[in-house]
């Protein structure tokens, strides 16, 4: 069975789940990594997430070609009506030199656009720490705090579904040595949208110790598709450091590769992360070099009060108290206006009867 058949079962099974997002009092960026976790940002929150790096790719067996430049990968991120949903939209942007040998000699090629722009959507259909009572801590056992339980196995999953724009064809499908593929092949074309999907599966071994599966497809409805793989495994230490190791495959008609990842991320605060990352393709056809840095910063609405979630029924009964005591401070006026309006009358009426009284006498 291929990868994209067991895709669309999985993804059509999951479809039936329900769950609840995480949200968390730290940022949870993708950063630095190139996979995605299963958890939404959390409702009300914002997220940027940017990097700068380095890129370097050697493609000797195809006319002696070689790039180097400098890329900006800016991902955003907003979490919109429902813990569980998050909205992502992604831009990377390339200023390189491509070079490489032919009949007339030495070619090089000065490029400055964008590489990749897409947006989705991302749903949390099974979260398996809804049930909170089984991760609370032992507080008799050691080994039992420590040791990987059979329900630790049990992934967080996530769907994900985008459209690939196109962007202006110099990096057609994402290929760095496009123009080299013109002097053999017919010219390569990407449509101006394509779809994507993707399963995502994240697994919480042991605390500070997670592992991200996600298991896509991109380009599905474009003549050229592929098929991606990507595994991450991050380990938080209690120094606000963490780091991570990083496998992904592509499988494309342009492109089929393993490449390994490895970086760490600093927390500077809750709301703030940077980073830095290495990596490298296992194959020379061709080779590929990225190095870089990056940040993540989030806005965070999702609290109405300082450190304590928002809960929509107590702001509805304190909704309720303002209208009830505000109905109860009109009856309080309405009844002191009455009682003056009772004690002017009766001390007009005094008054006449007085000055009968003075009459008579």
């Amino acid at each position: 069975m291929s990868l994209s058949h067991i895709f669309s079962l999985l993804f059509s099974f999951l479809l039936l789940s329900i769950s609840h997002a995480q949200y968390t009092e730290v940022i949870n960026s993708n950063r630095p990594s190139r996979s995605m976790g299963a958890f939404s940002v959390g409702k009300n929150v914002y997220q940027w997430e940017q990097g700068i790096s380095f890129r370097h790719g050697e493609f000797d067996a195809f006319y002696d070609a070689s790039f180097i430049g400098v890329g900006s990968l800016m991902q955003l991120r907003a979490g919109l009506f429902k813990e569980q949903l998050e909205v992502l939209g992604t831009m990377d942007y390339q200023v390189d030199k491509l070079s490489y040998q032919n009949a007339s000699g030495n070619v090089n090629i000065n490029r400055n656009a964008i590489r990749n722009l897409s947006l989705g959507i991302k749903y949390l259909v099974y979260d398996p720490f809804i049930k909170t009572e089984k991760y609370k801590p032992n507080l008799y056992s050691y080994h039992a705090n420590n040791r990987v339980r059979w329900r630790d196995l049990l992934p967080a999953v996530s769907i994900f579904a985008g459209a690939q724009f196109s962007a202006g064809g110099i990096y057609p499908f994402q290929e760095n040595f496009h123009p080299l593929y013109a002097l053999n092949y017919r010219p390569i074309t990407e449509p101006t949208v394509s779809v994507s999907g993707m399963l995502i599966l994240q697994q919480h071994l042991k605390p500070g110790l997670v592992l991200v599966h996600n298991i896509g497809m991109r380009y599905i409805t474009a003549t050229i598709s592929q098929k991606q793989l990507i595994g991450t495994l991050t380990y938080s230490s209690r120094s606000k450091l963490s780091f991570y190791g990083e496998y992904q495959v592509d499988d494309s008609v342009l492109y089929s590769d393993l490449t390994l990842s490895a970086g760490a991320a600093y927390l500077l605060t809750n709301d703030l992360q940077l980073d830095l990352a290495l990596s490298q393709s296992m194959k020379t056809s061709p080779k590929l070099l990225t190095t870089g840095i990056g940040v993540s910063y989030r806005l965070d609405k999702h609290n109405k009060w300082a450190e304590e979630p928002q809960n929509k029924e107590v702001l509805k009964q304190e909704r309720k108290k303002q209208r009830e005591d505000k109905k109860k401070g009109n009856s309080a006026k309405n009844a002191d206006k009455r009682t003056k309006k009772g004690l002017r009358k009766l001390n007009k009426k005094q008054k006449r009867i007085e000055r009968k009284l003075n009459k008579i006498r």
